[in-house]
């Protein structure tokens, strides 16, 4: 007799979520997922529009990576002067210890804009010289994340961006670096020319 309530009850609790099995009901869930995912993405969109639009520039010199993993097809593996600057002021060698730290790097600009290393900041500092500019970093099981390390490029254009010296980059107030280019040692833009 137990048996036959539970069965009863189990069909009346199965039977009130039935609604959530309609094809209306699936259709608006559908639809509400997937506005919610073009407000995400349109707002991601607008946030780096503005930080390209708003962004201080600024240039990182590149520093030499392991030849082998340089070019990898369509992108060019990148790192940057300012992350063995970082690692001697903090007294470490890259890669020696596991812990996990951030801070901003304050760098000084020269005519050019190429960011040159003055001094490390545990917190976002205020009043900085004309020509300075605070840079957020990271440093995650003893890896630099400063910026991106990549720089990704249409196919077959990859011997133009070999004469890369420098990474250009807007830097928004949070001090969040964005790359938008890669410079050569004349400080001009490097855009291959289209076959």
């Amino acid at each position: 007799m137990n048996n036959k309530i539970l069965t009863k009850r189990l069909i009346k609790d199965t039977s009130s979520a039935h609604w959530l099995q309609k094809p209306a009901v699936t259709i608006i869930i559908a639809l509400l997922g997937l506005a919610l995912v073009l407000v995400v993405m349109t707002r991601n969109i607008a946030k780096y529009e503005n930080h390209l639009a708003t962004g201080d520039t600024v240039l990182l010199a590149l520093a030499p990576v392991d030849p082998r993993g340089f070019m990898q097809g369509d992108y060019m593996t990148l790192s940057y002067a300012l992350e063995r600057d970082v690692f001697a002021a903090l007294n470490r060698d890259p890669g020696s210890y596991p812990t996990n730290e951030q801070g901003y790097v304050i760098v000084a600009l020269d005519n050019n804009k190429v960011a040159q290393f003055m001094r490390l900041a545990a917190n976002q500092p205020k009043g900085l010289a004309n020509n300075e500019m605070a840079i957020h970093y990271r440093i995650r099981n003893g890896a630099m994340q400063l910026a991106t390390n990549a720089f990704f490029f249409q196919e077959g254009h990859g011997e133009a961006f070999e004469a890369a010296e420098y990474g250009l980059f807007r830097v928004n107030d949070k001090g969040e670096p964005l790359l938008t280019n890669l410079v050569d040692d004349d400080f001009a833009v490097i855009s291959p020319k289209n076959d």
